[in-house]
């Protein structure tokens, strides 16, 4: 049997995660294992130099602002404040200033980094972090498989970027109307 790299293994967690998902496995299970994937992607993040949030802020805020700015439709939510850094994002590329997601900068505390992937943590924590408190409990509201999975997508393209996915779960990326996004970000 051959070895499997940490990278490998978080694919294959991912992979794991949208097939339950496409049998319609537990909600919390599939959260689980996709959060697990993206842990393991951002430590691996972190060791190239790299913030997983502040990789994802950037390539987020570049990919909604050209989406605007050539017409097309945004299916992401948004508020005032997003909004503003996404219209300051399409001012910077019509000037020439921002030509790539890299040219950003992100000004969050790492305390604040951290509280944007909370919702995506919390019920792994939950569950890891049992010895710590026994009789804690978990909201249903606090599980987002979806979200989970979306990171992790977005995770494995930072780690590998031009690797194609495996075909198995291309299904759950058109129902999701994510493969234009994974090809995107994948560079190809």
């Amino acid at each position: 049997m051959g070895a499997i790299d940490k990278a490998s293994a978080a694919e294959r967690m991912l992979v794991s995660a949208i097939l339950m998902r496409e049998r319609g496995e537990d909600a919390l299970a599939i959260h689980v294992v996709a959060a697990s994937a993206l842990n393991v992607l951002r430590d691996l993040i972190e060791k190239k130099g790299d913030d997983y949030v502040e990789q994802t802020l950037k390539v987020g805020a570049f990919t909604i602002a050209t989406a605007r700015r050539n017409g097309d439709e945004v299916k992401l939510p948004t508020n005032a404040v997003m909004d503003a850094v996404i219209e300051a994002v399409s001012q910077g590329i019509e000037s020439g200033e921002v030509t790539q997601a890299s040219d950003l900068t992100v000004t969050l505390s790492a305390g604040e980094r951290r509280s944007l992937l909370n919702y995506i943590v919390k019920p792994y924590n939950f569950l890891k972090h049992a010895d710590r408190d026994p009789l804690a409990t978990l909201d249903d509201s606090d599980i987002d498989p979806d979200g989970a999975i979306a990171h992790a997508l977005h995770a494995v393209t930072l780690v590998s970027p031009g690797k194609g996915l495996p075909d198995e779960i291309k299904p759950y990326l058109e129902r999701h109307d994510l493969l234009a996004a994974i090809a995107d970000s994948a560079g190809g």
